[in-house]
């Protein structure tokens, strides 16, 4: 029979039409809309390559053969076959919807079958403004970890940043079936925010610096109260940490303090002048701190949105507002964008965004602020250079940095051979001086005269005083360059070492925690005698989830991962 050709078919009255047996019937399957639903006596066939391209469509009762193409296709899809059948992701790590996703989450995804690689790279970048840029990290198929239904991606090479944004890619063509269909592939954000932590202090507990509740001393790890305390708090809070002093983030954003509040440095103005805490007591209401640090009863902090705060002691223009008066509340100097803030004693730097760095405070003994003088500034004001990265005082005497083409430089006095120079008794540099070496990673850290530094390889490095064995190269002669601690999986983020006082502390890769030096005030946190020494690093229990630590003035302090879900 011919080829019936039409636009519209319908019988009598509306009804279904007969047709004869073998009739072709073309311009019906393609419409802009079915109103309802096909219909026949029997069940009909589609030829090849029928196309229905409307969203909407609904279709019952047909039998497809070949490819069916729709916009919108309304079922479960249990029954397809073929290319129409999908690899559907089940589950998201981190999650999709721009969630926020913990610092140091896992990557991976779970399908709702069997997966095998496919070939390309996935990627993940940092979203600025909405635009995803530059490439963070990438995977090739090699490096991805194939399961029945899951992959699993290749370690981070470092944690990311807190409050970023970024965005994971996975191309079209990286994961199959065992048919050798592809996965679609997919991109999508999230922002990381910080991973909780468990905080212990010990050693000596002057007005209750310890969060004990009490200024008993302890010579083993016991916990500050909560389980929330930020991981990432501890990197840039000083080495000197107030003295008596500590103030802390936790992971919803709040400051907390406790221990000495002459000049106010607790942040919290009920609080009479020299009225101590011994445990945490939240600073103001706000949510969005993001770093805080702390010096002799000076306190500064950064909040997410990029702006900068001090308050406490300001007799030499330490807290950077362009005066000399203490404040006992946080006040908000001039300037956004800053990226990282550190205190000495009396003195305060801070980086911005591009890399520039600030400082001002006490300056008049050593120049230790970097300024090529010894003046004392109430403002912050600008050291030369754009590529610095990190900064650390030394209390009052000497500061440590790093740049970020990995080179290490140092600036105020040089007892002990603390500036790294090979010279233990030159002259204080009133500019930042080059240490010797390349490759330093952002973990550096001085006090009293005493320096550690890691580079990118994991190597841990020491100078300067060496009378107690706090350089824990085995010896108690003080250096004046770098010599190399043992080991090579030493910590490499900035808060993985503390070379608090006379007992350097460190954590390394493998979450385990390392502390050497001398105990006078149980600060070695082994439950040992006072004047115990050790001049090699000695592990502090058995645990494997510490994440950082810090030096205080004869105590330590350090956080563990909670493991909480």
């Amino acid at each position: 029979m011919s080829t019936i050709n039409v636009t519209n078919l319908s019988g009598r009255g509306g009804a279904t039409p007969n047709l004869p047996d073998g009739a072709n019937i073309t311009g019906v399957a393609t419409a802009t809309s079915f109103d309802g639903n096909l219909k026949s006596t029997g069940t009909p066939t589609l030829g090849l390559g029928v196309t229905i391209n409307a969203s909407g469509v609904a279709i019952s009762g047909v039998a497809t053969a070949g490819i069916l193409s729709a916009t919108t296709l309304y079922g479960d899809g249990s029954n397809l076959t073929g290319v129409g059948e999908t690899i559907a992701p089940w589950h998201y790590n981190p999650q999709v919807s721009a969630i926020k996703a913990k610092v140091a989450t896992g990557i991976g995804v779970t399908f709702n079958k069997k997966v095998i690689a496919g070939s390309g790279t996935a990627t993940i970048k940092i979203v600025n403004a909405g635009v995803a840029g530059t490439t963070i990290q990438s995977w090739g198929i090699s490096s991805v970890t194939f399961g029945v239904t899951d992959i699993t991606f290749g370690a981070l090479v470092s944690n990311l940043t807190i409050n970023k944004t970024y965005q994971l890619d996975i191309p079209a063509t990286f994961i199959d079936d065992t048919a050798g269909n592809s996965y679609v592939g997919t991109a999508w954000t999230f922002t990381v925010e910080p991973a909780s932590g468990k905080l212990f202090a010990w050693g000596n507990n002057g007005d209750g610096k310890l969060g004990q509740n009490s200024e008993q001393m302890f010579s083993s790890p016991v916990q500050v109260p909560g389980t929330t305390w930020e991981v990432g708090a501890l990197a840039g809070t000083g080495a000197y940490s107030g003295a008596n002093t500590n103030i802390m983030l936790k992971s919803d954003g709040t400051m907390w303090s406790w221990g000495n509040n002459e000049y106010g440095a607790l942040g919290v103005p009920g609080i009479a002048h020299g009225g101590h805490r011994s445990s945490p007591i939240q600073v103001g209401t706000d949510t969005t701190w993001s770093q805080v640090s702390t010096g002799m009863r000076s306190i500064s902090a950064i909040k997410t949105d990029g702006t900068l705060w001090s308050w406490g002691l300001n007799e030499k223009g330490q807290l950077g507002d362009n005066t000399v008066i203490s404040k006992s509340s946080p006040t908000q100097l001039p300037g956004t964008n800053w990226a990282y803030v550190a205190r000495g004693s009396n003195s305060l730097a801070a980086i911005k965004t591009d890399g520039t760095l600030y400082t001002c405070g006490k300056n008049e003994d050593h120049g230790q602020n970097g300024h090529n003088n010894i003046i004392n500034y109430s403002s912050p004001t600008q050291v030369p250079g754009t590529t610095w990265r990190k900064w650390e005082y030394d209390y009052d005497r000497a500061a440590i940095a790093t740049k970020t083409d990995g080179t290490l430089w140092a600036v105020g006095q040089n007892s002990q051979g603390a500036l790294g120079q090979n010279s233990p008794n030159n002259q204080s540099r009133s500019s930042p001086t080059q240490i010797p070496g390349t490759n330093w990673s952002e973990n550096a850290n001085m006090h009293r005269w005493l320096c550690h530094a890691t580079k990118t390889d994991g190597t841990l490095w020491a100078w300067g005083y060496n009378n107690y064995g706090q350089l824990g190269d085995n010896t108690v002669i003080s250096k004046s360059s770098p010599v190399q601690v043992p080991g090579t999986t030493w910590g490499t983020e900035l808060g993985t070492i503390g070379s608090g006082s006379y007992a350097p502390i460190a954590v390394k890769t493998d979450g385990t925690l390392w502390i050497w030096g001398y105990n006078n005030q149980g600060q070695l946190g082994l439950n040992q005698a006072e004047a115990t020494k050790y001049s090699s690093p000695v592990q502090i229990g058995s645990g494997t989830e510490w994440v950082q630590a810090k030096g205080l003035y004869m105590a330590n302090i350090a956080l563990l991962k909670d493991q909480t879900p």
